[in-house]
């Protein structure tokens, strides 16, 4: 397969910074590029400026808006991209779609949402910063100067992100009750607010970052025994460890090394 370059640009505003991890831009002509899209714990904005975008899962076949929302996957599937590509994209943490929006995320659980009807605002002022850039740089800029006129943040938004935040970043074996009995929080409100803020409840979203770490090891320490990346990520066991990895990817961990479908595993990046 042909190697893709990326290119991801560091948040310079820090009022973002909390909420969104990177900006990305992605330019190819003439392309006709057909991957993997695997489970992820980030929520993707994408600005499609040209070419074609169509998502598939085992049961549909989704054509992409211009500006569309690629929310939390608790599944694989596979993204088909035609035509002289031109896209800039933005990562968010699981969380940090919702100051911009203030809706429920419920609705972009597994789903490419059309942008414009998530959040209007939003949309027609990115359709506006970007139509206006001259050089990718200045286009940049321009999403985060608009992201910033859009987020609204109070203390309470503040307050329930940095609770998912510690709560992702807890051992697995911290189990929800526990979690919230310490941080002083009803379970049912903070499952509810994991909800609103992210579209995944606290056990699945957990689960999606345990494959992504996972995931990444597979990618990146391909001669590291199963056994050991099923202790390292709290696993039962290897079986335990393989059995979930099939679920969210649709392959056994050793033919996932060996197929190199993925965009991760396709794609260069570079660093700005």
């Amino acid at each position: 397969m042909k190697m893709l370059s990326m290119t991801r640009y560091a948040i310079k505003t820090e009022r973002l910074v909390p909420w969104i991890k990177f900006i990305w831009y992605f330019e190819v002509e003439d392309a006709d590029i057909h991957y993997k899209l695997l489970p992820t714990d980030c929520i993707d904005v994408l600005l499609n400026l040209s070419g074609n975008i169509t998502y598939e899962t085992e049961s549909t076949c989704i054509s992409a808006a211009p500006f569309h929302v690629n929310g939390l996957r608790s599944r694989y599937s596979y993204i088909h991209q035609t035509g002289n590509i031109r896209i800039f994209g933005i990562s968010f943490y699981p969380f940090g779609l919702y100051p911009f929006i203030h809706k429920s995320l419920i609705s972009t659980q597994d789903e490419v949402v059309d942008l414009f009807e998530l959040a209007t605002p939003l949309a027609k002022k990115l359709e506006w910063v970007v139509a206006k850039g001259v050089s990718t740089e200045d286009i940049i800029g321009n999403i985060e100067k608009a992201l910033c006129e859009e987020i609204r943040v109070n203390e309470n938004d503040i307050s329930k992100a940095c609770l998912i935040h510690e709560f992702l970043a807890a051992d697995c074996d911290t189990t929800i009750q526990a979690f919230c009995r310490e941080h002083n929080i009803h379970t049912k409100t903070f499952m509810r607010n994991v909800l609103c803020y992210t579209g995944y409840t606290p056990r699945a979203l957990r689960s999606i970052r345990r494959f992504q770490e996972a995931g990444n090891q597979l990618v990146h320490q391909t001669s590291k025994r199963l056994s050991g990346i099923a202790y390292d990520n709290d696993f039962a066991d290897q079986a335990h460890f393989i059995r979930e990895f099939q679920k969210f990817s649709g392959a056994a961990p050793r033919t996932f090394q060996q197929e190199k479908i993925t965009v991760k595993e396709n794609t260069k990046y570079d660093y700005r």
